[in-house]
């Protein structure tokens, strides 16, 4: 989803602003589309007021797109913290650092400083929001100050990937302990679909599974969760249909580097 959200918000500035000037075009007769075609622009930016008006509203777009990115480390970091303390998870030690006082710790200190980074990007957002959304249409001064946010954002976001990346590389899941947290209270659901499954309504299924809780058994994890095989369930997660998908991303984002790349390539020669 983050690399199709970010593709069209780079279909969205993918256009050619030259030739727009002050933002009411010139008086000399110029091709901007060939201008575009020479620098690797898909099309020219359309009209000349809008190519003003766009400055900030692009910036945010895109910075709102590298927030997503932002808030699913977060949001992963944040799981692998709690995952951590419940010892689900051992963390790379070179990830982990004492405390101040107590050496035996292992704090989870990336993980919290990358979803600490999310509050980061969402002021970057706020930032961009505030610059677009109080300011009349045309050219501003205040449009120079989208730059740093924008900048920031993509430093922010590479930085960050690569930190998770390397993590989950080399993160190690502690099997046993997940298997002994599987207690038979969550299986209580399970038994209420075997009952419907033998006959009986939902309703009372559930009422029956509810106070005879402790006549629910364990049952075996693996072969509970390989069982359920729709699409999207733990037994059939979709991983090959979403490797596809990211394949078929990558091969674009590959094509229009190339693209570019041949663009200035190509001015070189002039």
């Amino acid at each position: 989803d983050d690399l199709i959200l970010l593709k069209a918000v780079y279909d969205i500035n993918n256009k050619s602003p030259l030739g727009s000037a002050a933002g009411y075009g010139v008086s000399f007769k110029i091709d901007r589309a060939l201008v575009a075609k020479v620098l690797g622009f898909k099309e020219v930016q359309n009209n000349v007021m809008y190519v003003q008006n766009s400055r900030p509203r692009t910036s945010l777009q895109v910075v709102q797109a590298l927030e997503g990115i932002m808030l699913d480390l977060g949001k992963l970091a944040n799981d692998l913290c709690l995952f951590n303390l419940l010892e689900f998870v051992k963390l790379p030690k070179e990830f982990t650092t004492g405390s101040s006082i107590m050496p035996q710790k292992k704090n989870p200190d990336v993980l919290e400083l990358v979803r600490g980074n999310m509050a980061v990007m969402a002021g970057y957002v706020a930032t961009l929001c505030g610059l677009y959304g109080k300011n009349p249409s045309g050219y501003n001064r205040e449009n120079q100050l989208t730059k740093k946010p924008l900048m920031k954002s993509f430093d922010l976001v590479v930085d960050n990937l690569k930190i998770m990346t390397l993590l989950m590389k080399n993160l190690k899941i502690n099997e046993q302990k997940c298997l002994e947290e599987c207690t038979p209270d969550i299986f209580a659901a399970d038994y209420a679909n075997m009952l419907v499954k033998g006959g009986l309504n939902f309703r009372d299924a559930y009422k029956e599974v509810g106070t005879n809780l402790d006549k629910v058994y364990k049952m075996n994890p693996v072969v509970n969760i390989k069982n359920k095989k729709h699409l999207g369930a733990t037994g059939n997660l979709g991983l090959g249909k979403l490797k596809v998908k990211i394949s078929s991303q990558q091969k674009a984002w590959e094509k229009e580097k190339a693209g570019f790349e041949k663009a200035l390539n190509n001015l070189k020669k002039l």
